[in-house]
């Protein structure tokens, strides 16, 4: 096409302002680098167009799949960002729920003791009937904390499994049973 640039020569742009940002970067021109880094984004969206453009070029397929790569690792990267910040501030907010409740218990068990020193029977009721309160919510905040590190752990695992490239199998193998 007339105009359009081949999938070698966008490279080679696309690589020389990238390289040149991170040079500038370096340097401690951070004007110089944010400028050659954007023009090293806006030309690196011209290779990928250049490579869908020429699919027969050997290079031009390398960079899409390197494309679909970068695309792949950069949802599993944010993904895994969001799931553990939010599993964290999750933590973090049982953890404060947590210990209010062992305060309480605390200031329960002193109340209890005074009233086992005052033989009020009642009294020694109701503190007993809230400490047990208390225990069970203390142990229902550690089972969501677990439950929410979980959750991040296993909602990573499913990005990452699904970041990783595909497997490619030939028709004999997966007649064969030879598959991995």
């Amino acid at each position: 096409m007339y105009g359009v640039l081949a999938p070698g020569p966008m490279l080679f742009v696309t690589g020389a302002f990238l390289i040149g940002g991170v040079l500038a970067l370096l340097a401690g021109s951070i004007g110089a680098a944010i400028f050659l880094l954007v023009l090293g984004g806006i030309a690196c969206v011209f290779l990928f167009e250049a490579a869908k453009r020429s699919p027969e070029s050997a290079l031009a397929r390398r960079v899409t799949t390197a494309g679909g790569n970068i695309r792949g690792w950069g949802v599993f990267a944010r993904e895994s960002v969001l799931a553990w910040s939010g599993a964290t501030r999750e933590v973090a907010r049982l953890k404060n729920e947590k210990r209010s409740l062992r305060r309480e218990r605390e200031q329960a068990l002193r109340s209890l003791g005074d009233a086992a020193y005052r033989e009020d029977e009642l009294a020694m009721t109701g503190l007993r009937e809230r400490l047990r309160e208390i225990d069970g919510a203390l142990a229902e905040r550690e089972r969501a904390e677990a439950a929410s590190l979980e959750a991040a752990r296993q909602h990573v695992s499913e990005e990452h499994a699904a970041a990783r490239p595909t497997e490619q199998y030939s028709v004999d193998e997966l007649t064969s049973g030879e598959n991995r």
